[in-house]
Parts: structure tokens; C-alpha cells; sequence
């Protein structure tokens, strides 16, 4: 009997605490549509960027924090728990030569963030994305994907 109870408690998945769930499953940002122009078009998901798109976030942001996709768990705060992404994708438009990522970064300062990947066409290889200096912006997402598409750039440190 204590042997059939064990096994049952091994092979039942622990349920969040309250809050576990409200750290790192939050409600999605419920933020208004964005017609950034240019012909560009909306992505809902990490899964729906192309491969060379999600692998360069994947390098990026290779800090051990990483970036979950919409609906899944992250630190919203800076209670750090285990192996939760730091940051999670909430769309990415796609125009021209770029794709802008917006995403929630967690931590102390929450945050909603843009940053933009530039297509980089090497002769006689495919195309590669690589982070463009200059587009992490806060505050307005849709503002400021417009002004990555048009060819503004902010000053890194």
C-alpha cells in the first residue's frame, strides 16, 4: 500500500504553488493592433519565425535566461527560480530586411522591449539575421517598430 502511494506521488506532476504561477505565468500584455506599413507582416510565435530568425534570438540572448514563447512560463520578477526564461516573445513583424521582436523582459525593471534582426546576404550563402545595433527600445512597441522599419537607430552604450 505505501509502495502504490509513493509511486503515485512520483508520477503525479506538482501542481505551481499560487505563487510560482503568478511569477512566472502571467497574463499575457494585452496590447492594441499595430499597423507598422511597409508591407509588413505579423508573427504570433517563436515556432512561426523562420529557423535562422529563432536561432539568431536563441544566440542573442544566450545568457542562461532566454526567451520563452507566448503562453509559456517566465520570471516576470526578479525572483529567480529555477531554469525560467528571463524574457517572453510577444509578436515580431517581418518588413524588408528586418523582423522586430517585441518581448517582455522580467526581472527588477519589467519591461517591453523591441529588438530587430537585419537580413545580412553573403555571396554564396543563405541568409543570415543578426542583431541590428541600435533597436532596443522601450515604451510605445508599435512607435518604435516603426521607426526600426523607417532606418531609425537609438545610441548603445
Amino acid at each position: 500500500m505505501i509502495a502504490t502511494i509513493l509511486l503515485a506521488m512520483v508520477q503525479t506532476a506538482p501542481v505551481p504553488s499560487r505563487a510560482w504561477k503568478e511569477r512566472n505565468q502571467p497574463d499575457m500584455p494585452v496590447l492594441p493592433p499595430c499597423e507598422p506599413g511597409n508591407g509588413a507582416t505579423l508573427v504570433h510565435s517563436i515556432k512561426a519565425l523562420p529557423d535562422a530568425v529563432s536561432a539568431e534570438l536563441a544566440r542573442f540572448f544566450h545568457d542562461g535566461y532566454g526567451m520563452a514563447d507566448v503562453g509559456e512560463p517566465f520570471n516576470s520578477t526578479d525572483v529567480v527560480e529555477g531554469t525560467v526564461p528571463q524574457r517572453r516573445f510577444i509578436r515580431a513583424y517581418h518588413s524588408g530586411n528586418y523582423w522586430v521582436i517585441w518581448y517582455e523582459q522580467g526581472g527588477i525593471i519589467h519591461a517591453l522591449q523591441t529588438i530587430a534582426l537585419h537580413r545580412e546576404r553573403r555571396p554564396g550563402q543563405r541568409p543570415a539575421f543578426q542583431m541590428a545595433p541600435g533597436t532596443s527600445f522601450t515604451g510605445d512597441l508599435c512607435i518604435a517598430t516603426k521607426a526600426i522599419i523607417s532606418g531609425v537607430r537609438g545610441i548603445n552604450p
